[in-house]
């Protein structure tokens, strides 16, 4: 990735369509660190019934907030490999934000842990996702 970790990774985010309809915003990536946090405000067609963000928004926003970590690392994107998502509480408000940091990067898989909170601070999820780090 040329130029500023965090701008590539606001346009390559920017460039997915299913992400021009999700909206999320990259707001901060430390390469060094392999840590990223995505923000993502709540819109009424991300509830449920209930008034609460539906179950598959947020398990989006963590792989998309992993998948920024891997890539500010890396300096590319790489491939999700499996998901985990463990949510903890009902997540409402205006805005939910995801906080990624690498905990591994080898040559074949990267280890990202993912913690989302709501506007209150909120932990709501917390998720795992492993990405194929080899050179397409």
């Amino acid at each position: 990735m040329a130029g500023s970790v965090l701008s590539n990774l606001q346009d390559a985010t920017a460039r997915v369509p299913f992400h021009q309809w999700l909206r999320p915003e990259v707001v901060d990536a430390d390469q060094a660190a392999g840590r990223a946090v995505v923000s993502l405000a709540i819109r009424p067609e991300f509830l449920r019934d209930a008034g609460s963000v539906h179950g598959g928004v947020i398990a989006a926003l963590i792989d998309i907030a992993g998948h920024a970590a891997i890539a500010a690392r890396l300096g590319r994107g790489a491939p999700t490999i499996d998901l985990r998502v463990d949510y903890l509480r009902l997540a409402v408000g205006s805005t939910m934000l995801a906080t990624a940091e690498a905990l591994k990067v080898g040559r074949s898989i990267g280890f990202v842990e993912i913690r989302v909170t709501d506007d209150q601070s909120r932990l709501v999820a917390a998720g795992r996702c492993v990405f194929s780090t080899q050179d397409r």
